[in-house]
């Protein structure tokens, strides 16, 4: 579910932001994450591997968990990058695109989980993607806007893939 087209720095503005939504529960997570595209246009996934919580196996971009010592989304985002790809990765963030709102099914918990998403664009300005975490993430697939096969997004990106494929189709 879309939420906002609007960025909100920190955790006191989001959940100003939230307080009149109905539809969102109580206790929910949040993830900031980074659609990269690369030199050619390509959105950077990651392959979720078995050592996720949810949705292993399926193609997600770069980012995770807000944890409660950020400052800020966007330092959140940048840490983010560096656990997930290492410092070699020079990923830039360029703007806010959406939030949405998803739910997953948390394997290690046997529990559902509801997830705020704060997604920005970026752009791979020079460097090597690593993996850093081999046990989460299998391995890089970059794909044009049209061109991923969306059964294989996880849940929470698939609204968010569709908000960026129609904002950026002339990146196609």
């Amino acid at each position: 579910m879309k939420l906002f087209l609007d960025e909100v720095k920190n955790m006191i503005e989001l959940k100003e932001k939230l307080n009149e939504n109905d539809n969102i529960q109580q206790e929910y997570k949040v993830a900031v994450i980074v659609y990269a595209f690369d030199e050619d246009n390509r959105i950077i996934f990651q392959r979720r591997g078995p050592g996720c919580r949810d949705e292993r196996f399926k193609l997600e971009t770069i980012g995770g968990r807000v944890k409660e010592d950020d400052i800020d989304f966007r330092s959140a985002l940048y840490r983010e990058i560096v656990e997930e790809v290492g410092n070699e990765a020079n990923i830039e963030i360029e703007e806010f695109i959406t939030s949405t709102y998803a739910k997953t099914y948390d394997t290690r918990n046997n529990k559902e989980q509801a997830w705020v998403y704060l997604a920005y664009k970026g752009k791979l300005k020079s460097g090597e993607l690593k993996i850093a975490e081999p046990d989460k993430c299998l391995g890089y697939e970059k794909y044009k806007i049209g061109k991923v096969d969306e059964n294989e997004l996880s849940n929470g990106a698939k609204e968010l893939y569709k908000i960026v494929s129609e904002k950026y189709s002339y990146l196609k």
